[in-house]
């Protein structure tokens, strides 16, 4: 038997889960009656509420799954300042098997993730209503392919968006989390998904990712600090890719990537 309401069983709940706590809640309902029972396949929470990472300023990543992409518009419907910081964003059967969304983004590239994304992590999403998902009912791309298109989606899509004011540099700085998850899942590593478990994966403390996680910690960065991440972070993107051009050994070249790119020595001294 599911435990929907799996916070029932945390301990030392702070004000900001409990405000979240209700919110997830009253959305859940307003979502199951937006549409019709049968349509709705399950609801899953995702993110920092998930992983009991939130802070103030975070919001509750909600996933309703609907049978066709003609619910969703519905489902969309149900997001208001009453349900904050619940952020409801439905996904169809018909994106999983096509991976790709039916909805029009907002910039191009398309800066929403992929449908895969959300199958491959799974394991991370709590079920919160209906049934499960089977992950293997549906492809998925391979961790090389990911780690490509995520690369381009930060250089072409993030990066510019936020030097055209369209973001600001938060989700650009989450972004370089997830991207450096895959580069670590691409040479073999399990990491665990969530802001500490990436950064912890990194033993090289110069690393942009601990830069990004001192930023994530403390909101309060100058513009300076914020062009010189991205300068650093451009750098990396392009040593990244050379590396992914030559596929059949990526992992060594990920290996010999991060001692050129950070000053590691593959030897240990005698």
């Amino acid at each position: 038997m599911n435990n929907y309401d799996f916070w029932e069983k945390w301990k030392d709940t702070t004000s900001v889960e409990k405000k979240a706590i209700d919110s997830v809640i009253k959305a859940r309902d307003l979502v199951v009656n937006a549409v019709p029972h049968q349509s709705l396949v399950a609801i899953y929470v995702k993110g920092s509420f998930a992983r009991r990472e939130m802070k103030e300023s975070s919001d509750v990543d909600m996933v309703p799954i609907v049978t066709e992409d003609k619910y969703e518009r519905a489902i969309f419907g149900v997001n208001s300042p009453k349900i904050e910081p619940v952020c409801v964003v439905p996904l169809s059967l018909s994106e999983f098997k096509n991976n790709k969304l039916s909805s029009q983004g907002n910039y191009t590239p398309d800066l929403r993730a992929e449908p895969d994304l959300f199958l491959l992590r799974l394991k991370e999403c709590r079920l919160i209503y209906g049934i499960p998902l089977n992950q293997e009912e549906y492809k998925v791309r391979s961790k090389n392919q990911i780690l490509h298109d995520e690369i381009h989606k930060i250089r072409d899509g993030y990066i510019k968006a936020y030097q055209e004011g369209v973001i600001d540099f938060q989700p650009l700085l989450k972004e370089v989390f997830w991207l450096v998850e895959w580069e670590q899942n691409v040479t073999g590593k399990k990491v665990e998904h969530s802001f500490k478990g990436i950064t912890e994966s990194i033993k090289d403390k110069n690393h942009l990712l601990y830069d990004a996680f001192k930023f994530r910690i403390n909101l309060h960065k100058s513009k300076t600090e914020e062009r010189k991440f991205i300068s650093k972070l451009e750098e990396y993107l392009d040593q990244l890719e050379k590396v992914l051009e030559h596929v059949p050994s990526v992992r060594i070249l990920l290996l010999l990537f991060h001692c050129c790119f950070f000053g590691i020595s593959l030897f240990r001294p005698v």
